[in-house]
């Protein structure tokens, strides 16, 4: 009987392991991809030759509304007017109330 359920209970296990081991490859080929994409970017090898500037009055207001974001209280959740509660992605065209 303990030879039956060794039997039965090896494929599971063996497969498991084999499915940890791909995850962490998975995990690493993530990570590296993660440290090419950060490493683009502050290299600034692909960056534009054209300089995008914001004029005076338009950085004021920028930095203004930046500035008064820290004024208000993070909100414990925030309510999607069509459908609820909305989460932290997607294609949405914005318009959420905050609770």
């Amino acid at each position: 009987m303990f030879q039956k359920s060794i039997t039965a209970v090896l494929p599971l296990i063996l497969l498991s392991g084999a499915n940890i081991a791909a995850a962490d490859s998975l995990d690493r080929s993530v990570g590296e991809e993660t440290r090419r994409w950060l490493e683009l970017q502050s290299s600034g090898a692909a960056a534009s030759k054209n300089p995008q500037t914001v004029s005076g009055p338009v950085a004021d207001a920028i930095y203004r509304r930046y500035v008064e974001s820290f004024t208000h209280p993070i909100p414990e959740s925030y309510k999607n007017d069509q459908n609820g509660y909305g989460g932290g992605s997607g294609s949405g065209g914005g318009g959420g109330s905050m609770n």
